[in-house]
């Protein structure tokens, strides 16, 4: 078999899309086919704040944290941190003022209902 005919079969497969060449372009073209909304967000800071005041004591984020423990523990997470552990590691973090309370202005989290 001759060096040419070799060439004209390999252009020929790389034509038929066997093979693509190297550095070569590909586009793909997407379509939209729908826009779904998706859940409303979790206004979490409004949550644990069972007393509505507007401030989050120890004593809620605690009962918030154990609250939680039995989906996580379902979703398979283990070995989970002991939860007032957790409250005093948030409170380190989150109460920037130090009064004790975790105001809606140091609170990280999900915080604002949607219209």
């Amino acid at each position: 078999m001759s060096t040419e005919h070799t060439e004209n079969i390999r252009r020929t497969a790389w034509t038929v899309g066997d093979k693509i060449p190297p550095k070569s372009t590909l586009v793909f073209e997407t379509e939209l086919m729908k826009i779904d909304d998706g859940p409303p967000p979790v206004n979490v800071f409004k949550q644990i704040d069972a007393d509505t005041n507007g401030q989050l004591s120890r004593e809620e984020l605690g009962k918030y944290l154990k609250d939680q423990l039995p989906a996580a523990q379902a979703a398979g997470l283990k070995d989970l941190p002991d939860p007032e552990k957790m409250v005093e590691e948030i409170f380190q973090h989150e109460d920037r003022d130090r009064d004790g309370f975790i105001s809606k202005d140091e609170f990280s989290g999900p915080k604002h209902d949607e219209l």
